[in-house]
């Protein structure tokens, strides 16, 4: 008897669903609260004020890619969820693991803030969006192929998820690349995963 097989081992996805809400939640609250006031030291004047706002727009800008990623994978998960009828064992620690690197997203962000000149600090935000990208992938891979995903999905929309799924990947995999030629600019590529889910399935023609 496989595991899917007995009822027993399968649980209801609502509470882990609860749970990504609330980690995705806080993770983006602290994406926010990672914007600092610029301290300025006294005499503070209209120059020295708007030297240090244009300090912290690197800061800004990490913020809101970050903060715009996280929507779009929260997204996509309560999507999945929303046609997987139970998971098992392996799809909870599947999803546990994915929200291991959610949480890394504020520091990660925070790295590219502050060092975004450097290429590493690009890397290792990169290397965040990879694990994110690769086990959200994982989660609807993984739920069609253990039978997990509601009867009445069908064929068609399971590919098209599928096709999303690996996009997001070849996405995080050019902004790989372009860390190493124009670290500063390698996070303008996310800007596609916005429309991402809708330029797929205008290709499929669903």
């Amino acid at each position: 008897m496989s595991e899917n097989d007995d009822f027993s081992l399968l649980m209801d996805t609502k509470r882990l669903e609860t749970l990504v809400d609330g980690i995705f939640a806080i993770a983006m609250t602290l994406l926010v609260l990672g914007l600092a006031v610029p301290q300025i030291a006294p005499p503070v004047t209209e120059a020295t004020l708007q030297a240090a706002i244009l300090g912290i727009v690197p800061n800004l800008i990490s913020m809101v890619v970050s903060f715009v990623l996280l929507a779009v994978f929260w997204k996509i998960h309560h999507k999945i969820f929303k046609r997987i009828k139970y998971m098992n064992g392996t799809l909870l620690w599947i999803n546990v693991i994915w929200l291991l690197f959610i949480v890394l997203v504020p520091f990660s962000a925070s790295l590219t803030g502050d060092y975004g000149n450097l290429y590493t600090s690009h890397l290792i935000f990169n290397l965040n969006m990879l694990g994110i990208s690769t086990l959200l992938f994982l989660n609807w891979h993984y739920a069609n192929k253990t039978n997990l995903i509601h009867e009445k999905v069908g064929k068609k929309y399971i590919d098209v998820t599928w096709r999303v799924n690996a996009g997001y990947i070849i996405v995080v995999l050019a902004a790989m690349v372009l860390t190493f030629i124009i670290p500063q600019f390698s996070s303008i590529v996310y800007l596609i995963t916005i429309p991402m889910e809708y330029i797929v399935k205008s290709i499929s023609g669903v």
